[in-house]
């Protein structure tokens, strides 16, 4: 019975070292890594970086309102087609209305293999929330 413990104990103790192999790789910025970004954390990236600002919602949200410069490329079924217009290698910062969206759309930004992927925690919610500037139609 002891031999059984001790063998059960390496395998748990093995596989739990290597959950958290993968989980650093993931956080320590590496190629694929994904940043849940502040507001102000965003403005930072979007005056010091060469970025590339998408937003995620619908045609009709961005009409409404969005954040100065973002590229609107909607998340819908056609999205993985839409991404081919950006560049892999260059900074992607993200939102949505509220993260939920976003959240789905960087799954798939990494599977496609970009590089640099930051999402903006509470979306569009926690910008316009701070009185951040928007772009508004008149």
């Amino acid at each position: 019975m002891g031999k059984i413990k001790i063998i059960f104990s390496a395998f748990f103790l093995l596989g739990s070292l290597y959950a958290c192999k993968d989980v650093q790789a993931e956080s320590n910025g590496a190629p694929n890594s994904v940043e849940h970004v502040s507001v102000e954390e965003m403005k930072l990236h979007l005056q010091m970086e060469d970025v590339q600002l998408i937003d995620i919602r619908t045609r009709e949200e961005y009409n409404n309102a969005h954040i100065l410069d973002a590229k609107n490329i909607v998340f819908d079924e056609g999205f993985r087609k839409k991404l081919d217009t950006l560049d892999k290698f260059r900074p992607i910062l993200l939102y949505c209305t509220d993260g939920s969206r976003s959240k789905k759309a960087i799954k798939i930004l990494k599977h496609r293999g970009f590089q640099n992927v930051q999402e903006l925690d509470h979306g569009f919610i926690d910008w316009k929330a701070k009185g951040e500037p928007i772009t508004k139609p008149e």
